[in-house]
């Protein structure tokens, strides 16, 4: 693992490695019980610089989200690895939602994303993924600055 990190500080350059924030905006199904809105704010970090166009981004989400049915709130904590290809984006999220009116209190979040990024601070996110004990489909629409 510290291999792998000194590899890509190495192959990094400086501009590479600037911090970022975004805002986003969710609506989805989770597919047993309801339809799910989200909000949240991330702060991302660029890792690494794998090519002219191509560059890997670690990002760290929080926010808020509700379930219609039942009005279930709670908290989604994330950690996204992301592979930029120009405008477009590849990549793995996951993390602890915390439900605050539901019997199980935490519950574990896993899934893929693909993006398309318009202009420069604009983006579309689909989420395929599983929110337990089943899957969970998100459209995102993001603000990056």
């Amino acid at each position: 693992m510290r291999r792998l990190l000194l590899v890509l500080l190495l192959t990094s350059s400086s501009t590479a490695l600037a911090i970022g924030f975004d805002v986003d905006a969710a609506g989805g199904f989770w597919i047993p019980s309801s339809p799910q809105f989200q909000l949240r704010l991330g702060v991302r970090q660029h890792l690494a610089k794998l090519g002219e166009r191509v560059s890997l981004v670690g990002t760290l989400h929080g926010g808020v989200f509700l379930h219609t049915a039942g009005t279930r709130l709670g908290v989604p904590v994330d950690l996204a690895l992301e592979l930029h290809v120009g405008p477009v984006q590849f990549g793995v999220v996951g993390g602890p939602w915390f439900h605050f009116n539901d019997g199980d209190v935490v519950r574990a979040h896993l899934g893929g994303e693909f993006g398309v990024r318009f202009a420069k601070h604009f983006r579309v996110t689909l989420e395929a993924g599983w929110l337990q004990p089943a899957p969970l489909v998100l459209l995102r629409f993001g603000v990056t600055f």
